[in-house]
């Protein structure tokens, strides 16, 4: 498996923790809002970077392309799903 692949898998997988969404909901809107082409292009720079951070990007991307953002469940943010 390439280091981009491992990469998005990592990215898709927090994000799924952030959601609360399923994978393949996660994967099936990374697609439909070009999540995957995002990494893509942008591996380079963004692997060396805090993946809290680009994952609330992704996140702010999604609710740009979307107009909204899913309804997080409450009592749960995004830190403490990684402590």
């Amino acid at each position: 498996m390439k280091n981009i692949e491992k990469y998005t898998l990592l990215l898709l997988e927090k994000y799924r923790m952030l959601s609360g969404l399923n994978a393949i909901a996660v994967y099936e809107l990374f697609e439909k809002k070009g999540i995957f082409d995002y990494i893509d292009d942008t591996f380079e720079a963004i692997h060396t970077q805090d993946t809290n951070l680009i994952v609330n990007e992704i996140d702010e991307i999604i609710k740009k392309k979307s107009g909204t953002k899913y309804k997080k469940p409450k009592n749960r943010t995004f830190q403490k799903s990684f402590q």
